[in-house]
């Protein structure tokens, strides 16, 4: 255990983390600095989850592995596992269930994926930050630029930039998914996996083409019942079974490992981290984090692409051990 400190003066038991724009920049990049700092905290006793939107198979195989990490949250906690190959707890929609939400949500034009098992499926047509990140918000832009030297003409330099990592990120993954990387397939339609899925979906997520369908998509989903539906930004929707949430999971874990939610501490950036708000004791927002989720933190962090995570585990370690200038 880690502490106390003065955010989480019970200690530090366990700490959670969401991937995309947390631990994980760009898509695919894992700082080593941060691993090296989930390293040191698991040295001091505290136990490490993943807390993702990802499936099992989408989370960097350095982070499955027991030598990383002890817990994985998948697929919103629809799925939790061990690092040594055990599946502990599932919360499944039947295919019966998916297919009818597919119905419902063709006239809006959807495109699709879904997790089944370990697998994950991707429709050509669909569009996830999970595979590329996030592009560069205007907002973020716009608060570089007034907070620096170089003002307007650095931000506009800013989106310049962002927006043309943004795009190669689309066009590397692409290509890698093209080639079916292992876990996770680009197929033309998910709906003959679905009716396949004998063992029910995890999780499934959808792209509208427009924010207005987005909107439309969760006013039906919200007539049908039976779903959680959290919303990533304008146009894209991710949907498990109705009460399985990230939060719900971690607490789940918490039990099972008998650790007092006060003794949690979770990092995260978006929507669907919310949840973990209420299930842990401390909420860390990254700096990259919408503003509506700094808003709701207990602290704030650097960024993903300023090693954000495992600078605040850092911090925590050093005050813990008495330093004066943390």
């Amino acid at each position: 255990m880690i502490g106390p400190t003065k955010l989480c003066p019970e200690g530090i038991g366990l700490v959670l983390l969401d991937l995309d724009d947390t631990v994980v920049a760009d898509g695919t990049k894992i700082s080593l600095r941060v691993v090296d700092a989930i390293n040191l905290a698991r040295e001091r006793g505290c136990m490490v989850a993943v807390a993702s939107g990802r499936s099992w198979s989408m989370v960097p195989e350095l982070l499955r592995k027991p030598e990383s990490m002890d817990y994985l949250i998948c697929a919103n906690g629809a799925a939790v596992y061990d690092t040594i190959g055990g599946t502990l707890l599932e919360h499944t929609m039947s295919s019966e269930q998916v297919l009818r939400l597919m119905d419902a949500l063709k006239p809006l034009h959807a495109g699709w994926y879904a997790f089944i098992g370990d697998k994950a499926y991707f429709e050509w047509r669909s569009f996830s930050y999970m595979l590329v990140g996030r592009a560069p918000s205007i907002n973020s832009i716009r608060a570089a630029g007034s907070t620096s030297a170089g003002g307007p003409v650095k931000a506009l330099g800013s989106l310049h930039t962002g927006m043309g990592r943004f795009v190669r990120r689309v066009a590397r993954t692409t290509r890698r998914i093209a080639t079916n990387v292992e876990g996770r397939e680009q197929v033309r339609s998910v709906r003959k996996y679905v009716e396949a899925a004998d063992e029910g979906v995890l999780k499934v997520g959808c792209s509208l083409p427009t924010s207005a369908a987005c909107d439309r998509a969760l006013e039906v989903i919200g007539h049908i019942g039976g779903f959680e539906a959290v919303r990533m930004g304008s146009h894209e929707l991710e949907i498990t079974a109705a009460g399985v949430t990230k939060g719900i999971s971690a607490r789940w874990l918490m039990d099972y490992l008998k650790i007092d939610p006060a003794c949690a501490v979770a990092f995260g950036d978006s929507k669907n981290d919310e949840t973990l708000r209420d299930a842990c004791g401390v909420f860390v927002a990254m700096d990259n984090s919408q503003e509506y989720i700094k808003g709701l933190a207990d602290d704030v962090c650097e960024s993903v692409y300023d090693d954000g995570v495992a600078r605040w585990l850092e911090r925590a370690m050093a005050e813990a051990d008495g330093a004066e200038h943390v």
